[in-house]
């Protein structure tokens, strides 16, 4: 057998293996069409809850934009005039591979910097010529980034310095020399959303939300004025928020402001607003009705602690052995913990005080005064007869004095009297005055309406 005929009979037996198992193949993808188009009809009949969550949101904000009421703070941020073109963040982020990255020291001039990495003295004089550079790069603070190229001769090839968040220096070499441009970054705030409920802690129902510890912090600082985040949580409740995400030349770099938060706390719903008073100029937290959410002291002076002794005319003290009166709270907590101020007023005691061991008596206004006891050690800038702020670290928890362990004792008196700090009623900051008041529900209603759309997603959810 010659070889044409043999491959002519090789052929032959393909072809009819094949024939046979057409029909096979045939009804195979008729099958798999059938179960295609089945699909298709199913998902037309059942819609997402997350792309119906996502639809209602963005009508919203669509409605938002289509107005031009609402520009306040509550909006995100606007694009600038002149952004940064895709060649020229190209151009800044790739031309140099061999970027050094050096972190300032206390201490550190260029000078200093350029001997450590072996980049010549002379390029030191060449750069100082350039007026961006000795505007900018004079007085580097420790803790500040700049990027370093060279060549193995010790030449300057580029510098990089982000002057602020939104502005950056590049010093490039070319034939001429070295010349700096001042680079104008493409920031955008976005909305997002999260919802989550407590199982066990705000902390780990905050991070299954998708929220950094820094955004829990923040949200919880919003509604610690009404809700003791020691004390008040329990399991079930919910928080939702909208806020923002920061990105710089397109990328994701940090979060934002929180634009608008609810938090349901024992079956009873505390919301808030960002917004900026028209009178006062200064932005703060509202709720629907235009109150200040902030009052004039903190419910509790540390974060995330837990109560171990409670007010009490008539407790039995574990150091003394007898009965007596308790004026005040204690939060027992990690030595160290930071302790804050629970309201603005000027320091007019520090130092040991008996059983108290060391003691931060601070005077606010006429009326009231608070006292922190059993520290560990004071924040230095916290000195006697200073002024200090709402949320100041002005020490730290110990066991001074009589204390069988560390913790933090507090006190809260109004006209020279003891008040419970958990029940005491605190006044409360200015609210929106009542000329504003039909502007500020104009340009608050839609973070309101988005806040509705996620608890009525989360009920969904639940059920």
């Amino acid at each position: 057998m010659n070889y044409n005929t043999f491959i002519n009979k090789d052929l032959r037996k393909r072809n009819i293996s094949t024939e046979k198992h057409h029909p096979v193949l045939r009804w195979g993808l008729f099958a798999a069409g059938c179960i295609a188009i089945g699909a298709v009809i199913a998902n037309t009949g059942d819609s997402d809850p997350d792309n119906t969550l996502q639809t209602e949101l963005l009508n919203i904000n669509e409605s938002v934009n289509n107005s031009t009421d609402f520009t306040r703070l509550s909006q995100p941020l606007a694009l600038p005039e002149n952004p940064l073109t895709p060649v020229e963040i190209s151009h800044t982020e790739n031309k140099f591979t061999n970027w050094e990255n050096i972190t300032v020291k206390s201490g550190d001039s260029l000078s200093g910097i350029f001997g450590r990495i072996d980049i010549n003295a002379s390029q030191l004089a060449e750069l100082m010529k350039i007026s961006s550079v000795k505007k900018h790069l004079l007085k580097i603070m420790p803790g500040e980034q700049i990027q370093l190229d060279h060549d193995f001769n010790g030449q300057l090839l580029g510098l990089h310095y982000d002057i602020d968040f939104k502005t950056s220096l590049l010093v490039e070499r070319s034939p001429a020399g070295l010349a700096s441009t001042i680079i104008e970054h493409n920031i955008d705030a976005r909305p997002h959303h999260a919802t989550g409920i407590i199982n066990d802690s705000l902390f780990l129902a905050a991070q299954e939300a998708g929220l950094t510890d820094n955004m829990t912090m923040e949200l919880a600082g919003i509604f610690g004025w009404d809700i003791d985040f020691v004390l008040d949580i329990r399991k079930g409740d919910s928080f939702s928020l909208v806020y923002e995400e920061i990105y710089k030349n397109g990328k994701k770099i940090k979060d934002g402001n929180i634009l608008a938060a609810e938090f349901i706390n024992r079956g009873k719903s505390f919301r808030a607003v960002r917004y900026e008073d028209p009178k006062t100029k200064k932005t703060a937290y509202f709720s629907e009705s235009g109150k200040n959410l902030r009052k004039a002291f903190l419910r509790s002076p540390v974060k995330f602690s837990y109560i171990s002794s409670k007010f009490s005319n008539k407790r039995y003290h574990p150091v003394l052995h007898k009965y007596r009166s308790h004026k005040g709270i204690d939060y027992a907590a990690r030595r160290g913990t930071p302790i804050r101020s629970s309201g603005e007023g000027k320091v007019i005691f520090r130092g040991k005080k008996g059983g108290y061991g060391n003691v931060v008596i601070i005077k606010h206004g006429s009326r009231y005064s608070t006292l922190y006891a059993h520290l560990s050690k004071f924040n230095r800038k916290a000195r006697r007869w200073s002024k200090v702020k709402q949320g100041q670290i002005i020490g730290y928890v110990g066991s001074s004095g009589l204390a069988t362990g560390p913790h933090l004792h507090y006190e809260f008196r109004v006209n020279g009297v003891h008040r419970n700090p958990l029940t005491v009623r605190f006044p409360s900051a200015k609210s929106i005055s009542k000329q504003h008041l039909a502007s500020f529900r104009a340009d608050t209603t839609h973070l309101f309406a988005q806040l509705d759309v996620l608890n009525r997603n989360q009920l969904a959810l639940n059920q």
